[in-house]
């Protein structure tokens, strides 16, 4: 195993140089590779279900589906099973508006056309160091809300309100307007890697501060961190797979394009909540 240098500002190519599933010391191997760059691509041919569970496992916990196994999730173009929304999706963590954010992500490209989607990666970690050492400081001490829905969908420059009462994930009653909670902007992740925890998709505001003063920080924070330069944009092939940290890394689908793109995902997670998730998000039709 061995990694090459990525065209981009972050991240790495990995090589794996066998077919066979991990050996101890291939998995911790993989760990320091994993906890190092946030961001892995793997070019190296057809990758089995069985293949990038064994590498998703050496790096976590991965979320169990109904019976037990771990749970395989599209996000594709092809059919209305899709796990993800239409249309465009801003740079986001995934689950960002749950107390237990999903730890790490592993999407593979069993299907991709020429000309299709690509997905753009920002690395939240690696933002700290350009930002001004007082600005960092400040970010310390607050945490910031988020929400999985900010705004009205027929009214899209109206917030929606944070709920004075936000009900726990699967509680009687709960849904869309519940998927709120509070994070730390600056926390460390399970490898010690300080991350800022704030963005563009589901980062409502900095708790304790005035609206206007909240969006002024935020502004400053997201300006270089979605600079073009520092964006690494995967232009997807048949069998890629890209495994990132979702909690240093974040990612977006810019305007979806036709050609066919069916990206087969496992993820990590320390607790069960697609299938709540996914289960309120089908009743309503968001997904």
């Amino acid at each position: 195993m061995h990694t090459t240098k990525l065209d981009a500002r972050f991240g790495t190519r990995l090589h794996l140089g066998t077919d066979a599933l991990l050996d101890d010391r291939e998995r911790e191997e993989l760990r320091g590779h994993y906890a190092e760059h946030g961001l892995l691509v793997l070019r190296e041919g057809e990758i089995s279900d069985e293949r990038q569970i064994d590498l998703m496992a050496a790096l976590g916990r991965i979320e169990p589906d109904e019976t037990g196994q771990p749970m395989r999730m599209e996000v594709t173009n092809q059919h209305d099973q899709t796990t993800a929304p239409d249309g465009e999706l801003v740079f986001h963590y995934d689950y960002a508006y749950d107390p237990a954010p999903i730890q790490g992500i592993s999407m593979y490209g069993s299907l991709v056309a020429e000309g299709a989607t690509p997905t753009c990666f920002a690395n939240s970690a690696a933002l700290l160091s350009r930002l001004p050492a007082s600005l960092v400081e400040r970010l310390r001490d607050l945490e910031a809300a988020h929400a999985c829905f900010l705004y009205h969908p027929d009214h899209p420059e109206e917030r929606n309100d944070e709920p004075e009462k936000i009900l726990s994930r699967g509680e009687a009653g709960w849904g869309p307007e519940h998927y709120w909670t509070h994070h730390p902007a600056i926390f460390e992740n399970e490898y010690g890697v300080e991350t800022l925890f704030l963005c563009l998709q589901h980062t409502d505001r900095l708790i304790g501060l005035p609206r206007s003063e909240s969006d002024g920080i935020l502004e400053e924070v997201y300006r270089p961190l979605y600079d073009p330069e520092f964006v690494y944009e995967h232009a997807w092939q048949p069998h890629d797979l890209v495994i990132w940290d979702n909690l240093t890394v974040q990612h977006a689908r810019p305007e979806p394009r036709a050609p066919a793109r069916t990206l087969r995902r496992y993820h990590l997670s320390r607790v069960d909540l697609t299938a709540d998730y996914l289960l309120v998000a089908r009743e309503r039709g968001l997904v």
